[in-house]
């Protein structure tokens, strides 16, 4: 029901300007009529009762009562008067209300009443008052005449002046005639106006209306606040504008937040310089309030001007255990196949000489397997007490046989039991790691030798793995543990990274020591107390 009563923003904008338009010509309007109308009764009153007064002191009027003479002068004398003062109408009034001379013709504009002129020919007042004559509604100017008899005066009758009040209203009424016509031109363009500038509005919104707008700002917000990823941006005063509740989580951030400035928000001074950096950037890893974190940066770009930049926060922990995950189940995968693969060719092999009838030879080569398997795990399962250092050696054991590496658990190693905190999956990374680089290492030399030795004597764990590989490369061994970096070709060079990482994570310390052509010891050691 409420999407059907929407309107449109040209209908809004236009029915609010035409409002406002004719609510402003209406008020001025009347305002106009108001004040004219009341200046022009004024004016009317104050010319109606100057005339009054002039007529009352007329000589020759004066001469009528003096004189009883013939009064048409005085009609002649009236109408020149009034001719050049429209639209009034004179009556002269004897006291007992007769009238002997009018500008009318003698017509009798209705019956005048004679109470109006009482106070003139009783007080010889001179006043004006508002009535209505003949079912007009008129302006009464009363002026009395006063005759000087020498010894005495006598007011013999009154000048009375009617001004029609209709032809005022005519006159107010062509002036409003007039307001009108600008103000039908006014709101005309005002409807113009109204109409370019809601058109220029849905072109600055995309052509979408406001409450499509709204719509799309409250699920732009659900869709920020739900996402676990921390989304920051920033405009181009360096104020931030928006952050929604896994950013303030990650960055450690009060509520509020928005509109000040990022060097007020942030201590972190390499988190700052990557929000400041205009350019895009992917997968930077920082430390921040004890936490690693990997941030996406994206400049937000209008015409050749960057006006702000939007960044992307993802905690490196929830990361990490992905891909120990990842780690772990792939390390499993290749370990189960490299058993299998490993017993099948062995099998084939016992198969193959049961079927040439060689018994014995079958029969020497299974106790051979076995006597190796036998000395190997009784020295896992003897020396080396912790069941997760033993599931991954028992994986790589039969990893190195199906590639005809000589893999061997050196006999004065020792374990107990590695702290809980060490997890299985820091383990995976660190020896897996390790022992695949020297299982690489060696593949293609004439002596595929790998060795592994580990004690938990004092106060750390110590894993030592060596081989009898090339050794390193000079050229890259300053950077052998940098992200990436690898001589065995693309999307290489993570594992050494990865376990540095895991590493100082735990608080340990990683060495290395490399002889050309003769091979590389890799030694870890890990507090047995982080």
């Amino acid at each position: 029901m409420k999407r059907k009563m929407r309107v449109s923003l040209k209908v809004k904008i236009l029915g609010l300007v035409i409002l406002l338009i004719a609510f402003i010509i209406g008020s001025l309007s009347l305002m106009f009529i108001y004040m004219k109308y009341r200046d022009d009764i004024v004016k009317v009153e104050e010319l109606s009762l100057q005339t009054a007064k002039t007529l009352s002191y007329t000589p020759s009027l004066h001469d009528y009562y003096k004189t009883n003479s013939n009064h048409e002068e005085l009609g002649v004398l009236i109408n020149q008067i009034t001719t050049q003062i429209e639209p009034i109408t004179v009556f002269i009034q004897n006291r007992d209300g007769s009238i002997f001379a009018s500008t009318d013709g003698n017509k009798l504009y209705g019956k005048l009443k004679i109470e109006d002129t009482n106070k003139a020919l009783t007080f010889g007042s001179y006043y004006v008052i508002r009535t209505t004559e003949s079912n007009k509604e008129v302006l009464k100017a009363i002026a009395p005449i006063s005759i000087d008899y020498g010894n005495y005066n006598k007011v013999e009758g009154a000048v009375v002046v009617l001004y029609d009040l209709s032809t005022l209203d005519k006159e107010i009424w062509n002036d409003v005639k007039k307001i009108l016509k600008v103000s039908i031109l006014i709101l005309i363009m005002g409807v113009i106006g109204s109409y370019m500038l809601a058109s220029s509005i849905r072109k600055d919104t995309l052509n979408l209306e406001p409450y499509e707008i709204a719509a799309m700002f409250r699920e732009r917000n659900a869709i920020l606040q739900s996402v676990k990823e921390g989304i920051l941006a920033i405009d181009e005063q360096g104020a931030i504008t928006m952050m929604n509740a896994s950013a303030r989580y990650l960055l450690d951030v009060e509520e509020h937040s928005e509109g000040k400035l990022v060097s007020n928000v942030f201590k972190s001074e390499e988190l700052l310089s990557i929000l400041k950096n205009s350019e895009k950037q992917m997968n930077v890893e920082i430390q921040s309030n004890e936490k690693t974190m990997i941030i996406n940066t994206q400049p937000i770009i209008e015409g050749d001007r960057n006006i702000g930049i939007v960044a992307s926060f993802r905690d490196r922990t929830e990361v990490k255990h992905m891909v120990d995950a990842l780690s772990e189940v792939k390390q499993y995968s290749d370990d189960l196949r490299a058993q299998s693969h490993e017993f099948t060719n062995k099998l084939y092999a016992i198969l193959g000489l049961l079927q040439l009838d060689k018994k014995e030879q079958a029969i020497e080569y299974i106790k051979s397997e076995t006597h190796i398997y036998t000395i190997e795990e009784d020295l896992i399962f003897t020396k080396i007490n912790d069941e997760r250092v033993q599931a991954i050696l028992l994986g790589k054991i039969a990893q190195a046989s199906e590639k005809k590496i000589d893999f061997a658990i050196e006999s004065e190693s020792s374990l107990a039991h590695i702290p809980q905190e060490i997890t299985l999956s820091s383990l995976i990374i660190i020896l897996g790691n390790l022992i695949n680089n020297a299982f690489e290492a060696v593949k293609d030399t004439q002596e595929k030798k790998v060795s592994f030795f580990v004690t938990d004597i004092g106060n750390e764990i110590i894993f030592e793995v060596s081989d009898s590989g090339p050794g390193i490369n000079k050229d890259i061994e300053h950077q052998l543990f940098q992200r990436g970096l690898s001589s065995k070709g693309k999307n290489r060079g993570y594992g050494l990274f990865n376990v540095k990482i895991e590493v100082e994570s735990l608080n340990g310390i990683i060495e290395y020591s490399s002889e050309a052509s003769k091979g590389t010891v890799f030694t870890v050691y890990l507090p047995k107390v982080s």
